[in-house]
């Protein structure tokens, strides 16, 4: 039987999450894709709370942002990717119908979520730990969306126990 992590991730109509739609329309529009990956090499965007700077409770480093970011930076295919991937958002209702089949997952599910997420409701955490027969919720202090970012041990550790749980 397989076992399911969510980690403070989109959960039924949440998506893409309301602070990220900006960005998500952006993308949408022609050239938008480029002027959002502009966006991701200013600090302000970066490092605000309308960027990246939400997703944490400490700033994630530049070499890290260029890492996740500087590939659709130099690759018109990558960026391509990224807008179908923004213009392919389901119906809300699509999302509802999908959330609404979470209850047919019976193996273990651990929903681990950053207690003070802004992106990703925690109602939504303890929403979705009543979907399936088989979950446990974990909450993790100090911490926004990027878990493994903000309390990487943290994280680690309640992976860990989860996979090795019998």
């Amino acid at each position: 039987m397989g076992r399911l992590v969510l980690a403070s991730c989109e959960a039924f109509d949440n998506f893409p999450p309301k602070p990220a739609r900006p960005g998500v329309t952006l993308c949408r529009l022609p050239g938008g894709t480029r002027a959002f990956m502009w966006l991701m090499s200013t600090q302000l965007f970066r490092h605000g709370d309308r960027g990246y700077g939400s997703l944490t409770k400490r700033r994630i480093p530049d070499e890290v942002l260029d890492d996740w970011f500087g590939p659709a930076t130099r690759s018109a295919a990558i960026r391509y990717d990224l807008r179908k991937f923004t213009a392919g958002t389901p119906s809300r209702k699509t999302l509802l119908d999908w959330a609404s089949r979470l209850s047919s997952f019976s193996g273990p599910v651990l929903v681990i979520w950053g207690a003070d997420d802004a992106m990703m409701p925690v109602e939504h955490a303890h929403l979705l730990v009543e979907e399936f027969p088989d979950a446990r919720l974990v909450l993790v202090e100090d911490s926004r969306t990027l878990i493994s970012e903000d309390q990487p041990e943290r994280f680690a550790a309640e992976l860990s126990r989860f996979v090795t749980a019998r």
